[in-house]
């Protein structure tokens, strides 16, 4: 089945990266409305972890846009931010926890990384399965921040 221009709004033609830049960022900010109205901070609970996973402004959004922009899955990931962060989880065989990279990862103050994933799947849609990657940087306090959210090859 091939993949249709559009999906959800998001267009899938890999030279569209201007227009999928501006959908994130717009999801991010819908999301932050959201968030606001319904518990009043910035955050989702994620259920493996057992913790919240708070949105930061210029920094959640902005690695993910750099990132995301560049395959429509990856933005469809962050339209469905919300489900993502709350189901996402280890995969078997993979750390849970890595160190963090020099550079941004240090400058925003994080001790270390955690990697989840979440498969997004449709029997009837193959080009609609596919798996993203959720990286959640944890402060030094332990508060954990939405770092970065892409679609991945699966192996």
């Amino acid at each position: 089945m091939e993949t249709p221009e559009y999906i959800e709004g998001i267009p899938t033609e890999k030279k569209r990266s201007k227009e999928r830049f501006a959908l994130i960022m717009n999801y991010y900010e819908a999301i932050w409305k959201q968030l606001q109205r319904d518990c009043g901070s910035n955050f989702i609970r994620n259920k493996f972890l057992n913790a919240d996973v708070f949105l930061v402004k210029n920094e959640s959004d902005k690695k993910t846009a750099r990132e995301a922009l560049h395959n429509w899955k990856s933005t469809y990931a962050v339209k469905h931010l919300k489900l993502v962060v709350e189901q996402a989880k280890p995969m078997e065989n993979l750390p849970l926890f890595v160190s963090r990279k020099e550079g941004e990862q240090k400058r925003n103050g994080y001790k270390n990384m955690i990697l989840l994933y979440y498969d997004f799947s449709d029997a009837e849609k193959e080009y609609m399965n596919f798996r993203v990657k959720l990286t959640i940087g944890v402060m030094t306090g332990g508060k954990h921040v939405q770092y970065c959210v892409n679609k991945i090859e699966a192996k």
